[in-house]
């Protein structure tokens, strides 16, 4: 008995370690397709990233299971009220898609046109499916961008883009022109920007922020096509400004003493006699006072020459 639960143990262990790593290995390789999804012309899902699951485990990504899974992702209920597939004389094919039923549907990958949904996708790919808007000759045409995403522009900028359109010939077979006279809208509404005959329209970025583009014909129907541009800020040069004060040096004129002698302190001794209040001192800038500074200088050389003359 000790050696039949011994040998359960181990078989249990060694089934453990085989199915934990292919467990992790399948989870591992999910990948994760941008899908675009419209009905009648209304964007539902702008291409956004989903991750799709190989349900069947046949080690293969395909249409089916990638529009399964943005359902899942992003409808309202679910895959299970918006989505459904099975097969029919076609092979594999779609019944509901964003929960319509009319048949009128389409889908490509990768900007190729796709011949069922048991065709792949791969990681990093693109998806779009939609629901026609002429639902009486499904003549919805597809179109696309050369570009998928822009990341480094800033607002001001200009940059030069190509929208190509999927036509059929006489055999139906897919070819690319072209999208000529195409107007380009942002976010749904129009711009002044047109393609030229080459599909070709050097766009500027008028406005910074988070924006999808996408382009309306007035000749064609065209299937809604997404762009995504994050746009920077316009880059603005701060200017200092710097304010001078002009400094305002206020100069006193200093007094200046004027030494004199005997005789000259005695002028002043008589001037203060007479009366007079104001001083005899010489200020910078008092022009009365010159005569007076004159007047004393003369009686001091006078009273000098005279005493000298009694010292002889």
């Amino acid at each position: 008995m000790k050696k039949k639960i011994t040998g359960i143990l181990l078989s249990a262990s060694v089934l453990f370690a085989i199915g934990v790593p292919c467990i992790t290995a399948s989870a591992a390789e999910d990948i994760t397709v941008n899908v675009t999804i419209s009905k009648a012309g209304t964007v539902e899902v702008p291409a956004q990233p989903v991750h799709v699951a190989d349900k069947d485990g046949d080690g293969k990504y395909t249409i089916d299971e990638a529009l399964f899974a943005a359902h899942e992702a992003y409808y309202e209920g679910g895959a299970a009220a918006g989505y459904e597939s099975g097969m029919s004389d076609y092979g594999l094919s779609l019944k509901k898609l964003w929960g319509d039923t009319s048949g009128a549907f389409g889908y490509y990958a990768d900007d190729q046109f796709a011949m069922g949904l048991s065709d792949e996708v791969k990681d990093g790919g693109c998806l779009t499916a939609f629901v026609f808007q002429d639902t009486a000759k499904y003549g919805d045409k597809y179109c696309y961008f050369d570009k998928k995403e822009i990341t480094d522009a800033k607002q001001g900028d200009t940059v030069k883009l190509k929208l190509n359109v999927i036509h059929f010939d006489a055999n139906y077979a897919p070819q690319v022109d072209p999208a000529a006279d195409a107007t380009i809208t942002i976010d749904g509404e129009k711009t002044a920007y047109k393609t030229d005959a080459n599909g070709e329209v050097d766009f500027k970025f008028e406005r910074a922020g988070n924006m999808i583009l996408g382009a309306v014909s007035d000749t064609e129907i065209l299937v809604p096509t997404i762009l995504r541009a994050t746009v920077a800020a316009e880059e603005t040069t701060a200017i200092e400004t710097t304010t001078t004060e002009a400094a305002v040096t206020t100069t006193t004129a200093a007094a200046t003493t004027v030494t004199t002698t005997k005789a000259a302190a005695a002028v002043t001794t008589t001037a203060k006699a007479s009366g007079s209040s104001k001083s005899s001192a010489a200020k910078t800038g008092d022009t009365t006072a010159i005569p007076a500074l004159a007047l004393t200088a003369a009686l001091a050389c006078g009273a000098a020459y005279a005493l000298r003359r009694r010292h002889e």
